[in-house]
């Protein structure tokens, strides 16, 4: 593939927003029925801290959600910017909820999968974009919906018509281990729902096919976006450097994607390597053979970033090197 010649389209060459959701992994109830809990990180720099609030099974009331944002306000202190995340299942949005959620600026993360609830997510994402309320889809991915990529893309794309998706994979594992007295999970056992590497790569492999061919800049999907951050940085450094880069696995650390992948999610990392080394992420085959296959769109894009050109001609490089390739096999086959 080879850039087109000439000028980019007057658009900004940037790639996605600059929220994402800070929740990674599925929405939980971290405190029992009813009640809402919140994480929180800071940036130190510029004073600011994100709070990321998880909801519990059952509703919970409007005003007591007010004021616990309050009283999380307050513990800032001040000076410090306070920036509000909402993972929910979207059952209790209503318009008086919406009309708060956008007073205070929350970025909402709609939690989905193939469940019943799944057909109530679209008024509840057009309810959220009436009131001008930054959302997100977060989509758990496990075994019994990852054998539909393009399905479950083109459900968050058309029937929700949000516009920036999040894939959760879901990784669930049984063993039990005791730390400190109390149990958790261990060993390298698998839920049946647990999706398995090489679904995931087929399935992020069939989306990005579809997003990468008609897609790029008006849908944004957080796992490409980062992956164009990567191959974008100036030096391919692992993006674990700071947090225990030596503790990986030699597999890991000797891994062409490893500056894509940074090796996966801590918690997901209680596998052997193919050498016997303890560590690796549970999806560590299916990221690489996903990272494999978006190894050149993504450095075409890159290029067209560091020229300050709109990544979006990425669509039109690929339509034009598929149709030199049916040409070549038209001539070759007469």
């Amino acid at each position: 593939m080879t850039l087109p010649e000439g000028p980019s389209a007057a658009r900004p060459a940037a790639p996605g927003p600059e929220r994402w959701l800070p929740c990674d992994g599925p929405v939980v109830p971290l405190s029992g029925p009813g009640r809402v809990r919140w994480r929180e990180s800071r940036g130190a720099r510029r004073r600011t801290m994100t709070m990321t609030w998880l909801d519990g099974r059952e509703p919970v009331d409007l005003g007591s959600f007010r004021d616990a944002v309050e009283r999380a306000e307050r513990r800032a202190g001040p000076g410090t910017r306070v920036e509000h995340a909402l993972c929910t299942t979207g059952a209790r949005l209503d318009d008086t909820w919406c009309r708060f959620l956008a007073a205070r600026d929350f970025l909402v993360g709609l939690s989905a999968d193939d469940t019943a609830g799944r057909r109530l997510l679209p008024e509840t994402a057009r309810r959220l974009r009436l009131h001008g309320v930054d959302c997100n889809v977060l989509y758990r991915v496990h075994a019994g919906n990852a054998d539909d990529p393009v399905g479950v893309y083109r459900y968050c794309r058309d029937e929700l018509g949000v516009r920036h998706v999040q894939f959760i994979p879901v990784v669930e594992r049984v063993g039990e281990a005791r730390r400190a007295g109390r149990r958790r999970a261990g060993g390298s056992a698998v839920s049946a729902r647990t999706v398995r590497p090489e679904q995931w790569a087929a399935f992020l492999v069939a989306v990005f096919d579809e997003w990468v061919r008609r897609d790029v800049g008006r849908q944004h999907v957080q796992i490409f976006e980062e992956a164009l951050t990567a191959w974008t940085a100036a030096a391919r450094r692992p993006r674990t450097a700071r947090a225990g880069w030596e503790r990986l696995p030699l597999y890991c650390r000797c891994c062409p994607v490893l500056f894509a992948c940074g090796g996966g999610s801590p918690g997901n990392r209680f596998v052997e390597s193919p050498d016997g080394e303890p560590g690796l992420a549970y999806l560590c085959a299916g990221y690489r053979e996903f990272f494999d296959h978006i190894d050149q769109p993504m450095q075409v894009m890159a290029a067209l970033l560091r020229s300050g050109r709109d990544v979006a001609e990425v669509m039109t490089v690929i339509a034009r090197y598929e149709h030199e390739r049916r040409a070549a096999s038209d001539v070759s086959d007469a």
